[in-house]
């Protein structure tokens, strides 16, 4: 690519601001989705299954992620650019098959009877759908067409919402619920994700429509993918585990009813997550170019904003949670969900220390930082275990609240130690290349949205 056409391409690339609206507002109504969703159950049904629920997707929902491989993460940035988007597809397919049984053999160990069973295995299809979605998105994202993944996620959110509660209030029965939140994101998935128009492949033949957006396997592509992947799927695993542990801790010391407030009350971070993800995935693949490209000033700039506006987050969730986090949840659940009022400052103090550890996980990444991310999520863990075990029985839903501050705290010391110390390293081998006559800069440039990934096109 010429300096001429390269200098179009980045005129016509969307800007930071426009991808950051269109994904916050995307990002912004399926939270909003996300949260209805706990409001209708919490509305409809008692706690209890309340706590059903989110014990379904304590269990689906590491399993899933972790069979996710990240390879969304791994398509966009480039690192792959010789394997087509039927291959990650074709990928994202297997694993997801393989996560089944992996989610049945886990209520096995842990002895569910039959009805929680059957819900959780509900969640598992629910969020397999929403795990083929995620590849297309990824093929968007890579060619700059974020507001087709917002307009999908609102879609999403909106019809999901809209068939749980029609499900439920006719039922009165978590499985229909859940059923029904399976029906809206296949809808979707196939009346939208997967349009070719959507993909941006209008007015091209239809062979080459079929052939650009169906699955393919290559078997040696493959699992070349899933060992330069498997790192970040071992990495989300765990971060997913950070959300899950808590709620079994929970049901064992305080029971069903807990969960399904602890859950409601956790699920109130999901307004301050929602801006943290839809700016990460924004700022994602800037932040992976200004690395390829050995911009050490401008990575470290944008990611000292991203890491601020986490803060500033967890700053405000405190404040209103603290003065009026009782009425809150009293408006959107039930009286017996402000009674625990006390817990939400706890918790938002939580969110805002992981939401600076989030931001900072999206700059190891961007970085090619995987297997740290491993060692620092297990120890995230190991920290997060050992204060459940050591808290929620003395404690309950307080110490569980606890040990999600002491294990977010763990997490962001360490990946800014880690990160910190990737960044000198690269400095000073800069600077000795620098020192030498007749060395050339040999760092290859990520171009965002080029043609020259072959993802279909």
């Amino acid at each position: 690519m010429t300096n001429t056409a390269a200098t179009v391409q980045e005129q016509q690339r969307p800007s930071l601001r426009s991808d950051f609206v269109w994904t916050f507002f995307g990002n912004a109504i399926y939270a909003a989705g996300q949260f209805a969703t706990l409001v209708v159950l919490a509305k409809l049904l008692p706690p209890e299954m309340v706590g059903r629920y989110a014990l379904g997707l304590a269990v689906v929902y590491p399993v899933m992620m972790f069979t996710n491989l990240q390879l969304r993460a791994v398509m966009t940035s480039g690192r792959r650019q010789d394997i087509s988007f039927g291959n990650y597809l074709g990928l994202r397919l297997t694993m997801t098959l393989l996560a089944f049984p992996v989610v049945f053999a886990i209520t096995r160990v842990l002895g569910y009877d039959r009805a929680l069973t059957a819900a959780v295995l509900m969640v598992g299809l629910a969020y397999s759908i929403e795990t083929i979605t995620d590849i297309y998105w990824a093929r968007l994202q890579l060619h700059d067409r974020m507001s087709a993944i917002s307009k999908s996620m609102m879609a999403r959110a909106v019809l999901t919402v809209v068939l749980l509660a029609a499900a439920t209030f006719a039922s009165r029965t978590l499985l229909l619920g859940i059923f029904g939140i399976a029906v809206a994101r296949l809808i979707v998935l196939f009346c939208y994700d997967t349009r070719p128009s959507v993909q941006g492949l209008q007015g091209r033949e239809e062979v080459v429509r079929r052939e650009a957006l169906r699955p393919s396997f290559d078997f040696r592509l493959q699992r070349e993918l899933l060992y330069l992947s498997f790192p970040l799927g071992i990495v989300i695993l765990l971060v997913c585990l950070n959300s899950s542990i808590p709620n079994f801790f929970i049901e064992h010391a305080v029971g069903e009813k807990g969960v399904g407030i602890f859950a409601a009350l956790g699920f109130v971070l999901s307004v301050g997550n929602m801006a943290v993800v839809s700016l990460g995935q924004s700022a994602f693949t800037r932040l992976a170019r200004e690395h390829a490209a050995g911009d050490g000033r401008a990575f470290s700039s944008l990611l000292a904003k991203l890491v601020a506006f986490g803060a500033a987050v967890g700053a405000g969730g405190i404040l209103l949670s603290k003065f009026v986090g009782r009425e809150i949840l009293i408006v959107l659940f039930r009286p017996e969900y402000g009674e625990r009022a006390d817990l939400l400052p706890w918790i938002m103090a939580a969110g805002g220390v992981l939401f600076m550890a989030q931001f900072i996980g999206f700059g190891m990444t961007a970085a090619g930082l995987y297997k740290s991310q491993v060692v620092l999520n297990a120890a995230a863990n190991l920290s997060l275990l050992a204060s459940c075990y050591w808290l929620v029985p003395r404690q309950g839903l307080l110490g569980a609240a606890l040990a999600m501050l002491i294990a977010a705290a763990v997490q962001l010391v360490g990946s800014v130690i880690v990160l910190a110390a990737d960044m000198r390293k690269r400095s000073a081998q800069a600077s000795k290349g620098a020192e030498r006559p007749g060395v050339v800069n040999m760092t290859p440039v990520f171009s965002e949205g080029s043609s020259r990934f072959n993802v279909g096109h």
